[in-house]
């Protein structure tokens, strides 16, 4: 690709090259397979490595009106990839477009645009590559100077692939607000003596524990469509009871008991200093028939649009009240909401700590050119830019990591008009360090490695 790609003006290239190109990448929250990185996973083919995981990929095909047999149906690999090479020239515009490229260029080698006449080629080409020690996992990942990685894994997950440097769980504590019989029965409650609020909490405090001594900094949490928060109105024990005798709780009642389990939660994350993330109004439930068809994360679903900031608010502010508020990175997936949330970074704050609540880099379908500058304008215009916490992929695919390059060329772009432009008065110096900060030391300072 050119190397000039997204960079406009001297200012902004003078940003890259001297500030954020050789910086390393800490990436705090995605979804790639940890047992893949820990067994060193060699890929058959590039439709494995390249498709399969990138519902991103599979949501332009489907748009495109690609079959779902050559999607995540049983169409063989070659055929899977020549129907995706057959549309990828008419996806210019779309961020998929640009990290497929990139990808491409960086991890292989390869400067051109897939299509029908080349696909075979390019197939061909790349699995043969896969089918030597240079790219297998852990060989790829070695190639984007990943100095930290964190990919999500669920409260009772095996925590025995994160024993290497730099890579460690971050909580994902989603069915944590709905305990179960059988989560009570796999957390042990019954060692704390009962299974009242207080005895499930403190079952969750052991294994979280745990998670501290595998390297977790970080907890996330999806707030979809429609969240609420109610106060604690002591009736919580009497519903926890109700939905372990196997009663479907009214929506009242089990939002009451999902908010003072979340809230409590809050408590826990801020003593062992993780930073807690909330994924904030997706709409996941949208076409059945794709769901059945291709599981739960197979990218199609929707912006929720119903976010209530005022119920955000009440939550941090609970989390307060109960003995500690974590600090806090919101990522609302509708943009419009982006300069409410980033407000709240003025309306939560404690001595010595900077950013304690802050909006996050734009997430899901906000995370292209058009997301990140809208969301470096709200910082920047509610908030502290400097203090921002950074990219992260959030993503599923080992090759996603050059979405952090994609980011940081936005970043130095975006400034560098500011500043041609007149409209930033500062000097190209502490530009070059507000970069640093954003696409690496931030994020660093979050994982207790950079004060």
């Amino acid at each position: 690709m050119n190397d000039s790609f997204l960079l406009n003006g001297k200012t902004a290239k003078l940003l890259y090259e001297d500030h954020a190109k050789a910086l390393p990448i800490v990436d705090y929250h995605n979804h790639i397979s940890a047992a893949d990185v820990q067994t060193n996973k060699k890929f058959e083919n590039l439709t494995e490595l390249w498709l399969a995981p990138d519902p991103y990929k599979h949501r332009l095909m489907r748009i495109s009106g690609i079959p779902e047999q050559y999607i995540t149906g049983d169409a063989s690999p070659r055929e899977k990839f020549r129907k995706f090479a057959s549309v990828f020239p008419y996806l210019v515009g779309n961020p998929v477009y640009d990290w497929s490229l990139m990808e491409l260029a960086t991890v292989f080698g390869l400067d051109e645009i897939p299509s029908s006449e080349n696909a075979d080629r390019i197939y061909d080409t790349v699995t043969e590559m896969l089918g030597s020690e240079e790219y297998r996992c852990q060989a790829i990942l070695s190639r984007f100077g990943i100095q930290y990685q964190s990919p999500v894994a669920g409260i009772l997950d095996d925590l025995s692939p994160y024993s290497r440097k730099g890579f460690a769980p971050s909580l994902r504590g989603d069915n944590l607000l709905s305990p179960t019989k059988e989560l009570i029965a796999d957390l042990a409650c019954g060692d704390n003596g009962s299974t009242t609020l207080d005895g499930y909490l403190a079952a969750i405090a052991k294994r979280l524990d745990q998670f501290s001594a595998a390297g977790c900094k970080f907890a996330d949490h999806a707030l979809d469509d429609g969240f609420a928060f109610l106060p604690d109105d002591g009736a919580n024990d009497a519903r926890l009871a109700r939905l372990l005798a196997g009663e479907a709780l009214p929506l009242q009642d089990s939002t009451a008991l999902k908010s003072a389990i979340l809230a409590r939660l809050g408590a826990e994350y801020a003593k062992r200093n993780y930073t807690l993330l909330l994924h904030l109004d997706a709409k996941r439930k949208t076409s059945s028939r794709l769901a059945r068809l291709a599981g739960p994360a197979g990218g199609y679903a929707a912006v929720g649009g119903s976010l209530r900031v005022s119920h955000v608010v009440d939550l941090l502010s609970a989390m307060e009240d109960l003995g500690g508020l974590p600090k806090t990175v919101l990522f609302p997936l509708d943009m419009k909401d982006h300069a409410a949330i980033s407000v709240l970074e003025g309306s939560f704050s404690e001595d010595h700590v900077a950013a304690k609540v802050e909006l996050g880099p734009a997430w899901w379908w906000c995370d292209h050119r058009h997301g990140m500058v809208n969301t470096f304008e709200c910082i920047s215009s509610f908030g502290v830019l400097s203090e921002f916490i950074g990219m992260t992929t959030d993503s599923r695919s080992i090759l996603s990591f050059v979405r952090h390059d994609y980011f940081r060329r936005v970043l130095c772009s975006w400034l560098g008009e500011k500043y041609d432009g007149g409209i930033f008065q500062t000097d190209v110096r502490t530009l070059g360090e507000i970069v640093e900060k954003i696409s690496f030391k931030n994020a660093l300072r979050r994982i207790g490695e950079n004060k």
